[in-house]
């Protein structure tokens, strides 16, 4: 490939049309595929357009069925999109992890009438009983924690804890998505060793013992590698804070092992359940519990920040009065949670306390920054959810026999008073959360919350909807009906997944519980309504520009049965399909897609102002005015797995997929796809394809910078086979370009800038 000369682009193959078609559909789809949502463990969702405090209402949200299961489930559901199965067909596949040791992969779209795809079973759990009378997690322990998917890989990796000769013992699985079969040589056994003088060593070692430890915390899969982490049967035995971390690629390759307590006692890694956050400068955050802390060799009672596939702490912050914590069990005990943008943290403890901690200045010791709220007087803090706005975080958290509480983070600390409180809320402090929103929207936000008490197993929980800012409007809960929408046991700690207008709900009843919005049987056809508009290859939602790609979603806003792009006689794309049309302040768009509940097209590019009403109109009838604001560009890039960060859909200078196991050589040329790069020089009509005879470029200057480095542009403009509004740049790698599996790569068209999570491989 010679980067200087246009003929290249002619070499653009079925292969790059695939993956950017894909990269279209993928949009359209949020995926779940680790615990709290994503490394920030925000325990948020700020790209659901489908559910809003306007339609979860009774009558027009509420049970849609559920997955059966063979035992209690605490890890939360996971979710992807569009994975093939030979012979059966392409789904969206919710995984159910249970604590009889099965894994469920379920048809997520078929909870009335639930299809199994796939189960497999790893052996006998170990009975509760084993540990004698502890209690906190009965009758079984299997599948505790939540495991996480390598999309690209398409694996989950999973832990599971089973009875293999009377003794418990942890495996590592390595899971192919499409048929639960074992792959990467797993399973392995979870065993290894540290030199120490702690708890339980023998000649100045350590073994792990698997009796005295629980794996809790939700998977972490970050560079390639898999991390999980260990606490105590309610700090009972000789226990420690153990982290193993796993090679990705090749479970038999040894772990690496890091035991935060060598020369003490306690310090489990816990976390309530939630996983180890990860910021985008690839720092891992924890906590650790109940133990001693000298803060030479052991990091008991404190906010820990690792470095490496080879973990080290590298920095912590301790409370000064971690002896009363440890003392009257008050340990850390929820988090860490990162505020999304920040190296900020938030954990909570059980006297009740919300800790913000600045990841880049934690202080070494008991004499850091650290502030400190006393967000509720009763129980303490298990679980929190974090809604991210432009005018600080929302931090939403509950209290035992109490409501929920809102605060704001803002100019890096807390406020101390609550913005917001709801009028109900739960016995136990132990609820499941999260919060879901169309970006930063108003209007589109809410706090779901399960309550019960995990105490009376016997007892049906309570799934609640609130509006997240006035939590004092509970618009519902699946008690408002009498039993048609009942949720279940109550499970504790146990997060609701939602996504893509879904709200998969984890039970000890043995059973996934699902909700949505309902059928509707008026007889007549419904008036479509738009719920939100996001960039098809970015998710962002602030405005559009002339030209981008966008995905509406919304309700009856298309056919039932989904239909494809199609063109007129002259090559464009057809701006009816489906019987449907979308229009930006009245000028028909190009569609691409179209559903009942989302569309695919393309902003038209005549529109003019600064804003622009957009409307659809389905079988006759027109949807609501939905208002965006209108920006000279938004560029979005196109990613691998269609989420909208991590590896961009990018080529090789041979025309290879760019991935970790393909990176790019240094000094070479990379290719990547995007699109909301405004007016195009020479214009072309809204829906026409760009040739290799015909290549518009955008008006504005476009840039690229790799690790923060300028980049030679050789090529930006339309690509070949492509809509216009597609844009293809070819840019060089700079000299000193660091490699690794994610290289940070920024696009620029004038002002406006991509995400600053897309990344590449580099060799």
């Amino acid at each position: 490939m010679k980067p200087n000369q246009a003929p290249m682009l002619r070499h653009v193959t079925q292969l790059i049309t695939t993956v950017t078609v894909l990269s279209l559909a993928a949009s359209a789809q949020v995926n779940v595929l680790t615990s709290n949502y994503d490394n920030t463990r925000a325990n948020a969702n700020l790209n659901e357009a489908k559910l809003i405090p306007g339609n979860v209402v009774p009558g027009s949200f509420g049970k849609l069925g559920s997955f059966p299961v063979d035992g209690q489930v605490y890890a939360q559901p996971l979710y992807i999109s569009g994975v093939a199965i030979s012979g059966r067909g392409t789904y969206n596949i919710l995984f159910v992890c249970t604590q009889h040791d099965t894994v469920y992969a379920y048809d997520a779209d078929s909870a009335a009438s639930p299809n199994l795809l796939w189960q497999v079973n790893f052996g006998p759990s170990v009975p509760s009983t084993t540990f004698g009378d502890y209690g906190d997690i009965a009758p079984e322990i299997g599948i505790l924690s939540t495991p996480v998917i390598d999309s690209q890989q398409g694996v989950m990796y999973v832990v599971s804890d089973t009875l293999q000769n009377g003794v418990p013992m942890f495996q590592l699985h390595a899971l192919d998505l499409r048929t639960g079969q074992e792959v990467l040589n797993g399973p392995v056994a979870i065993t290894g060793q540290v030199a120490g003088s702690g708890a339980a060593s023998k000649n100045g070692v350590i073994a792990f013992d698997p009796y005295w430890h629980i794996q809790r915390p939700g998977l972490l899969l970050l560079n390639g590698t898999v991390y999980l982490t260990f606490g105590s049967h309610g700090d009972d035995g000789p226990w420690h804070g153990w982290m193993f971390t796993y090679s990705a690629s090749d479970l038999s390759r040894a772990p690496a092992i890091l035991n935060i307590s060598p020369n003490g006692t306690g310090g489990s890694i816990w976390q309530s359940g939630r996983g180890l956050a990860a910021d985008s400068s690839n720092n891992i955050y924890g906590i650790s519990g109940n133990g001693d802390y000298d803060g030479i060799t052991n990091f008991s009672e404190s906010f820990l920040k690792f470095n490496g596939t080879k973990p080290a702490i590298t920095d912590w912050s301790t409370p000064p009065n971690w002896q009363d914590l440890s003392d009257n069990d008050y340990d850390l005990s929820a988090g860490v949670a990162l505020i999304p943008g920040t190296h900020m943290m938030i954990g909570g403890d059980k006297a009740g306390n919300l800790y913000l901690v600045d990841g880049d200045n934690m202080g070494h010791g008991t004499g850091g920054t650290a502030q400190i709220l006393r967000a509720v007087q009763n129980g303490g803090i298990f679980n929190m959810a974090i809604w991210s706005r432009p005018d600080g975080a929302y931090v939403y958290v509950p209290e035992l026999n109490s409501t929920f509480k809102c605060y704001q983070v803002a100019g890096g600390a807390f406020n101390q008073t609550p913005v917001s409180v709801s009028l109900t809320g739960g016995t136990d402090p132990y609820e499941g959360m999260a919060i879901s929103a169309n970006g930063t929207q108003n209007g589109t936000a809410i706090l779901w919350a399960t309550t019960g008490d995990n105490t009376q197993v016997t007892l049906p929980g309570t799934l609640h909807a609130y509006d997240a800012t006035n939590l004092a409007n509970e618009v519902w809960n699946s008690d408002m009906t009498g039993g048609t929408d009942s949720l279940g046991t109550f499970a504790k700690f146990a997060n609701p997944t939602v996504v893509n207008g879904n709200v998969y709900v984890p039970t000890w009843s043995n059973s996934v519980t699902v909700y949505g919005l309902l059928p509707q049987n008026t007889g007549g056809q419904p008036q479509p309504a738009i719920g939100g508009i996001a960039n098809s290859a970015s998710y962002a939602v602030n405005s559009v520009s002339p030209g981008e790609l966008v995905t509406i979603f919304g309700n009856n806003v298309g056919p039932a049965n989904a239909v494809g792009a199609q063109f007129d006689f002259s090559g464009n794309l057809l701006t009816l399909i489906g019987g449907t049309q979308v229009l930006f302040d009245g000028i028909p768009a190009p569609m691409i897609y179209a559903s009942g509940s989302q569309l695919n097209a393309v902003v038209p590019f005549g529109i003019a102002n600064k804003t622009t009403q957009v409307q659809v109109v389905y079988a006759g009838q027109a949807s609501n005015a939905f208002s965006m604001n209108v920006s000279a560009a938004t560029p979005g890039v196109f990613t691998s797995d269609g989420s909208g960060s991590g590896q961009a859909a990018a080529l090789n200078q041979d025309y290879s997929i760019n991935s970790s196991g393909n990176p790019a050589a240094q000094g070479s040329v990379v290719t990547i796809y995007a699109e909301g790069a405004g007016q195009l020089n020479p214009p072309l009509p809204d829906g026409s394809v760009v040739t290799a005879d015909n290549l518009p470029q955008p008006v504005l200057p476009v840039s690229v910078l790799v690790n923060g480095q300028t980049a030679t542009v050789w090529y930006a403009g339309g690509a070949p086979g492509n809509v216009a509004g597609v844009l293809q740049v070819n840019f060089q790698l700079p000299d000193g370009t660091p490699s690794g599996p994610n290289v940070p790569v920024v696009l620029q068209v004038g002002k406006a800038t991509s995400k600053q999570s897309l990344t590449i491989a580099v060799q």
